[in-house]
């Protein structure tokens, strides 16, 4: 099972509750609640697939981020394609349409996708923060505020810089969500880790935002030794 047709068939799930209620009240918690309901359908497979993700995120993001920048608007125009046609009575073609234009607008405005994909990850950084303090829970969309105009500013400073957050703050939620999946699917733990992670609400913004800070400082190193591992042009075997 790939892990974006999940996300893709949880959000499909969300509009049709939204239909049956026009106006939830849905709280922290119970997105909370959601989220961690999907982490405990995964299996290990899953959670394979999530590091596999996380690593090429955390590690070679920099490298690839124009092709990460189209999956994730891929991604978002699947979600409000498919939203849009559930309302139309199909949500295939709607998911469909919002996949192809979602990509194809991607390409050409590459650096608009940067910073909004930037401003997005403090967005997540500052709830991840918010969510790890004793604050109102409720109120961690201030935090996410913050966080996103903190992300936006910062992609107008330094487009590199931006480029680094969102690459490794998506290879730190891959890397959580693995983790979490592949923990909570050992049957000696399925409850330890349960409790925990309900009981102590820091451990898991904690598992995104430390793995984002040591990704951003790794791809950095990584960037500024570029000149010495990147292969020499026109050489080639058999040259004297």
């Amino acid at each position: 099972m790939n892990f974006y047709n999940v996300l893709a068939e949880a959000a499909q799930s969300t509009a049709g509750a939204a239909e049956t209620n026009p106006s939830p009240d849905i709280s922290a918690q119970e997105l909370w609640d959601q989220f961690w309901t999907q982490i405990t359908n995964f299996s290990w497979r899953e959670g394979m697939i999530c590091l596999v993700f996380a690593s090429i995120y955390l590690f070679y993001g920099w490298r690839l981020f124009k092709v990460l920048v189209v999956i994730n608007f891929a991604l978002i125009g699947l979600l409000i394609g498919k939203f849009a046609g559930q309302q139309a009575g199909s949500p295939m073609w709607g998911g469909i349409l919002g996949t192809v234009a979602a990509a194809l607008l991607a390409w050409p405005f590459m650096k608009v996708g940067v910073a909004l994909l930037g401003a997005t990850a403090g967005a997540i950084l500052g709830a991840a923060l918010w969510w790890a303090t004793p604050l109102n829970n409720d109120l961690c969309w201030s935090g996410a505020l913050a966080g996103f105009v903190a992300g936006g500013l910062l992609a107008f400073s330094s487009y590199k810089v931006s480029i680094m957050l969102f690459t490794s703050l998506q290879g730190a939620v891959f890397l959580a969500s693995g983790m979490l999946i592949l923990l909570y699917d050992c049957p000696n733990l399925t409850s330890f880790i349960s409790n925990s992670v309900n009981k102590h609400v820091f451990i898991v913004p904690a598992m995104v935002i430390v793995p984002t800070f040591f990704g951003v400082m790794f791809q950095k190193k990584l960037i500024a030794m570029e000149s010495k591992w990147t292969m020499p042009d026109n050489e080639g075997w058999g040259r004297k």
